[in-house]
């Protein structure tokens, strides 16, 4: 294990422990890891510039001891922050659970979606990604997941009738995604 650093973005409506969040960040604790599972901000009504201020609260400056962990509007969340990372800065991985890049039509979280996502910076900012959907997800298609991990130059890994891959769809613990992180290569 190289990484020794994460950080676990929740998804809109969440906290940093419900679903399998907590789980695997208690998990990657007792493996060794310096964990960061925060509750961003106004989770109902989520705006973009708090929650990249809650990121940088929490840690200044990003290395590649880093991997960042997202499940659902985590990732387009993770997104931004590789965006906004520095000349100097660069994270070992990103781990994008039911995630999307695109605007789904909740005014919620247009926040997020509100300009294009710089691809090329995203990509240079980050060693390896690992995006995961489900089949079956009632609020991203599978084909979101597709597009993402192509604009990602990683492949989707599909879940198989996993819903959300949320607590609704019975996941507090995700011991694939775990072994994805202890096991990177």
């Amino acid at each position: 294990m190289k990484n020794k650093k994460a950080f676990i973005f929740h998804c809109w409506g969440g906290q940093g422990r419900n679903c399998w969040r907590g789980w695997l960040a208690d998990k990657l604790t007792a493996s060794g890891f310096e964990v960061v599972c925060p509750d961003f901000p106004n989770t109902m009504e989520p705006q973009l510039t708090e929650w990249l201020a809650e990121v940088r609260k929490r840690v200044k400056k990003f290395d590649k001891d880093w991997i960042l962990v997202g499940h659902s509007l985590g990732c387009p969340t993770i997104l931004r922050v590789l965006e906004s990372l520095d000349e100097d800065e660069r994270i070992g991985g990103a781990f994008l659970v039911a995630g999307f890049a695109k605007d789904l039509g909740i005014p919620e979280t247009r926040s997020f979606m509100e300009k294009e996502f710089d691809w090329e910076k995203i990509n240079s900012k980050c060693e390896k990604f690992v995006v995961i959907n489900s089949d079956n997800d009632p609020f991203i298609e599978l084909r979101e997941g597709e597009r993402l991990a192509k604009l990602l130059n990683t492949k989707l890994i599909t879940e198989h009738n996993a819903g959300h891959i949320n607590e609704g769809g019975g996941w507090t613990k995700y011991p694939r995604l775990l072994d994805l992180i202890k096991n990177p290569d």
